[in-house]
């Protein structure tokens, strides 16, 4: 009897993570760190795709252009490198308590490391007087219809596509994080990842994306957003591979190569706002994760192709061996049980792959 309720239980776990469902939604605090960021001329915050929204937030703040706090945030750019994904980081870990900011507390801190040096108190005051100063909260509620338009179109035309199982079997165990996705109707084309763990409770795992709309004015989502959904998700199993607290010996043994490979991609990558190796291989895994979605989800072959040579055109040269790689894990993952016992035939690839190019490199500088 007890081994029936334990299996019971076990069960019903599992039947619950399974059933995992994806809600879009809009978060004050996105807007808010967006805005700010637009306002201190952060260009990934300027894109203007969001049709009348753009509109009513220039008009509404126009005259706040020269709040302190709008200077201090173009000093944290300048200073410490704050903006892409740092500035949603910080989004995600605000607490709002009638207009006073402070961080939320976790079990041990996630919040991007661009923020490591920045005097958080001075930030958040700074923020909890634009805040109360610009009556934020009276633009976010007026734009009520408008999120609630944007958050429909994207659970119709995206995530009722979106086969978040799909990771389970992929990787090889159940995903020890819930997952969000929030609409970023400030910035248009850009697409973030952030975590967070509150004490006493799961992490979370947010896929914040960008906003459009067409002419007149209707949101633009479509199934060929799905992929970008897709990527952000899969990050959360594949970075921690990388984290020299848990995987030391990954850590050791892939730099070399992929500090080659990185170097050799600096430019390029650099312009994607990807700054280091560890940056490179988790995209580089990410993007061929997403390729072997849609192959196990039979995408169009024209659609998959467009995606693959995307990858490449960014200068992830590898991809088409990475995903040859990739589904021959899928196709022996009986052998392996899970991603991080594959993960170390990932570190040979790229071993090798830093090897075949650099001889090739000796070749040509010889000449």
């Amino acid at each position: 009897m007890k081994k029936y309720v334990i299996f019971l239980v076990l069960l019903i776990a599992t039947l619950c993570v399974k059933a995992q469902s994806i809600i879009p939604q809009v978060n004050e605090n996105v807007e808010l760190m967006s805005i700010l960021s637009r306002m201190a001329g952060f260009p990934e915050y300027h894109m203007d795709m969001a049709g009348q929204y753009i509109k009513d937030m220039d008009s509404y703040f126009k005259e706040s252009t020269d709040h302190p706090a709008v200077q201090y945030m173009k000093g944290l750019r300048n200073k410490y490198g704050i903006a892409y994904d740092a500035v949603m980081s910080m989004a995600v870990h605000l607490d709002n308590r009638n207009g006073v900011f402070s961080l939320i507390e976790e079990e041990v801190s996630t919040l991007e490391k661009r923020w490591k040096k920045v005097d958080k108190d001075e930030f958040l005051s700074y923020l909890s007087s634009f805040y109360r100063d610009t009556k934020f909260n009276e633009f976010f509620l007026a734009h009520k219809d408008l999120y609630e338009r944007g958050i429909k179109s994207y659970q119709d035309n995206v995530i009722s596509h979106f086969d978040i199982d799909w990771y389970a079997d992929f990787y090889g165990n159940e995903p020890q994080e819930t997952f969000s996705v929030i609409i970023g109707f400030c910035y248009g084309g850009g697409n973030y990842g952030a975590d967070r763990q509150i004490k006493g409770h799961k992490k979370e795992v947010f896929a914040i994306v960008g906003y459009y709309v067409n002419k007149e004015g209707m949101p633009m989502y479509s199934k060929e957003y799905l992929p970008t959904l897709i990527h952000e998700f899969n990050h959360s199993f594949i970075n921690h591979f990388l984290d020299e607290n848990k995987y030391p010996d990954y850590v050791k043994e892939l730099e070399p190569a992929a500090t080659d490979l990185f170097n050799s991609s600096r430019w390029s990558m650099a312009k994607q706002a990807y700054g280091n190796w560890k940056t490179v291989i988790n995209e580089s895994l990410v993007r061929a994760a997403v390729i072997c979605y849609m192959l196990d989800k039979d995408y169009k072959p024209e659609e998959i192709k467009n995606e693959l040579l995307e990858q490449v055109q960014r200068n992830f040269r590898w991809m088409p061996e990475l995903v040859s790689l990739l589904r021959k894990y899928e196709e022996r993952q009986v052998k392996y049980g899970s991603f991080e016992n594959f993960y170390p035939r990932v570190i040979d690839f790229f071993e090798d792959y830093a090897k075949k190019e650099n001889k090739r490199l000796d070749v040509i500088k010889s000449k």
